[in-house]
């Protein structure tokens, strides 16, 4: 079983809409994949259409239990959901302490998915490092703007530094117009940076603003948009590369 998080210290670049496309494209080639929500603002269980208080992931948490998992309109995508109530682990859990709660909580939950991703918060707190501590591998969704450019090579830093050992797997580029001169300037650069581990680009594109309120990935929502089209590639070639 892979368990991938998906992170980045800032918010808006792409990363739940990474997370939850990702999941139901490899939902959608046959693989069981479970999703977990590991941000208090819910994002990626409202995605799926589910709405959580985040009670039950912090119980289990607490207790080292399994997880609260809940099944998805998505073919062979269950979730773990989270709501505003698990902003209180950011209080409970602090230093050593917090680092391997996800880990425990996922060897007592049961069941036969081949991939877990986990969706970080916009931070470097301890909930995501808890989920770094429980992964294998590390995805990272950057808009290709010049700023996001510059805080990229820090915060993939700080992932190693936070969780050593772990693998820096793919950065994904998202929000990207191919056309424009400067994102062909910051993928050049991003391929520089990081050889090899730099996906397919997510362009920009209007079926994935929209696909959260209507409670669905974009695969369900807008199957045959370029967004859809785009996570199902960075799916396939994340497959190859983990």
């Amino acid at each position: 079983m892979q368990v991938i998080s998906i992170a980045n210290h800032k918010g808006g670049v792409g990363k739940t809409t990474s997370a939850v496309n990702i999941a139901a494209c490899w939902g959608e080639e046959g693989k069981k994949v479970l999703l977990i929500d590991m941000d208090p603002q819910g994002s990626a269980s409202m995605s799926f259409g589910i709405t959580n208080d985040g009670d039950g992931l912090l119980h289990a948490l607490q207790r080292s239990a399994a997880l609260p998992v809940v099944s998805t309109q998505v073919k062979d995508v269950d979730v773990v959901p989270s709501g505003p109530n698990l902003v209180v682990a950011r209080q409970l859990f602090t230093g050593s302490l917090g680092k391997e709660l996800l880990l425990r909580c996922i060897k007592q939950t049961q069941g036969d998915w081949e991939r877990i991703i986990i969706d970080c918060p916009p931070s470097l707190g301890v909930l995501t490092v808890t989920s770094l501590w429980a992964s294998k591998y590390a995805v990272v969704p950057v808009e290709t703007t010049y700023l996001a450019l510059r805080g990229l090579t820090q915060m993939v830093e700080s992932v190693k530094r936070d969780r050593p050992g772990i693998e820096i797997s793919a950065i994904i580029p998202c929000r990207t117009h191919p056309r424009r001169r400067i994102h062909q300037e910051i993928l050049e650069r991003l391929e520089e940076l990081f050889p090899g581990r730099v996906s397919p680009v997510i362009r920009e594109n209007v079926a994935l603003a929209e696909a959260p309120g209507l409670g669905k990935p974009v695969t369900l929502s807008a199957p045959r948009s370029h967004g859809a089209e785009d996570y199902r590639n960075v799916a396939l070639w994340l497959s190859n590369h983990i």
